[in-house]
């Protein structure tokens, strides 16, 4: 083995972990230009499981994001995964929750997400919530982090006032708000 080389690098075929992939065919540039034609977030996802390359490539590229159960992942991995995060769908409490089965103020708080997206995403342009805890604080967050944020959508979210929605109305130029509320049979 060349002395210059270590065992983890590419050049090396057979390290202790196996053969390493050949390299991609298509430069980096290509790829991305590639993935940001496919729209569907399940086709995307599925894509970046072909290779290593595309899955890097996918992270990049990826500007929208779907979590449609706020505990299955920390906010502090989406960050990592996915640096480039111009809008979330982010959903909290189970649907049965809109129908007072659940207490109120039960968990599903969008603040600590709102704390991570507010450092690594600046440009974040649009929020769709549902069934989240949304503090008046929260929205305060929302409203003084984002300098370009465009459309926010409440959907069965509690925990805020007036006093929330005022600070937004004062420090967002929304091109489109929904405030949807279900309420319970």
């Amino acid at each position: 083995m060349d002395p210059d080389q270590s065992e983890d690098s590419p050049s090396n075929s057979s390290n202790s972990h196996g053969p390493t992939q050949p390299q991609s065919p298509f430069p980096d540039e290509v790829l991305e230009k590639v993935l940001s034609f496919i729209d569907s977030r399940k086709d995307r996802s599925s894509v970046s499981l072909v290779r290593k390359e595309w899955y890097n490539a996918e992270r990049w590229t990826r500007s929208k994001l779907f979590i449609g159960n706020c505990y299955s992942v920390s906010p502090e991995i989406v960050a990592r995964r996915f640096p480039r995060i111009k809008s979330v769908t982010l959903k909290g409490k189970p649907r049965f929750s809109d129908f007072n089965m659940l207490p109120r103020n039960w968990g599903a708080n969008v603040h600590s997400w709102l704390v991570v997206f507010a450092k690594v995403y600046p440009f974040l342009e649009e929020l769709r919530l549902k069934r989240m805890t949304v503090t008046d604080e929260s929205l305060e967050l929302l409203a003084k982090s984002f300098p370009g944020f465009k459309a926010l959508t409440l959907s069965s979210c509690d925990g805020f006032s007036d006093n929330g929605l005022k600070a937004i109305a004062s420090h967002c130029s929304l091109q489109k708000w929904k405030f949807l509320h279900v309420m319970g049979v």
